[in-house]
């Protein structure tokens, strides 16, 4: 073997070597390649003062709001309640609106707000979130070099509910993981 043969396979080594350190491009999961556009439309209601039910007023605004609304199964509502600082109260608001609430078909997700002080927020409003998805975007263009843009694209195909992007049903797991630990102190 000649040197200049055994420098040529030397520096063919040492490229392949640099070649290999390259840093590899982050993976994109393909969920990650979903996404949902949505429109969303608010309303605020308010409880009287250290009140824990809504006047009748109150009520018929909210189911005015909801019926203009004609929420369907993929739809979601974040309800924040405001906080009276009172525990029994907070529980029966929180109580109210899911009554309140119960005959829309849209999910939900109940919210109140918390404070570090002793004295509760005098803010006695509250807000009613609607989201409605717009159909499924998948961020990717099929390639042979982007083989996770094909199982998103199917995965989009599979996907009924587009809102389920969002906000998925519950499921025992999450069910389980969400819950109060009783008993345990940590």
């Amino acid at each position: 073997m000649t040197v200049t043969k055994a420098k040529t396979i030397l520096a063919g080594l040492v490229l392949m070597c640099l070649a290999a350190c390259d840093t590899p491009s982050p993976q994109i999961g393909v969920t990650q390649r979903l996404s949902a556009p949505y429109v969303e439309a608010q309303h605020q209601f308010r409880f009287a003062s250290g009140a824990s039910s809504l006047s009748a007023q109150e009520r018929e605004r909210i189911s005015g709001f909801l019926n203009q609304l004609a929420l369907k199964n993929g739809d979601f509502l974040i309800v924040t309640i405001p906080s009276s600082g009172q525990a029994k109260i907070d529980a029966e608001r929180q109580a109210v609106m899911q009554s309140l609430l119960a005959r829309s078909a849209a999910k939900k997700q109940y919210l109140m707000d918390t404070s570090f002080g002793s004295r509760p927020s005098y803010r006695q409003t509250g807000v009613i979130r609607a989201t409605r998805t717009q159909g499924l975007r998948v961020d990717c263009k099929p390639s042979i070099t982007d083989l996770g843009c094909a199982s998103a694209a199917n995965l989009a195909a599979m996907i009924h509910e587009p809102g389920d992007v969002l906000e998925p049903d519950m499921t025992a797991t999450m069910a389980l993981r969400d819950a109060p630990l009783e008993g345990h102190q940590q």
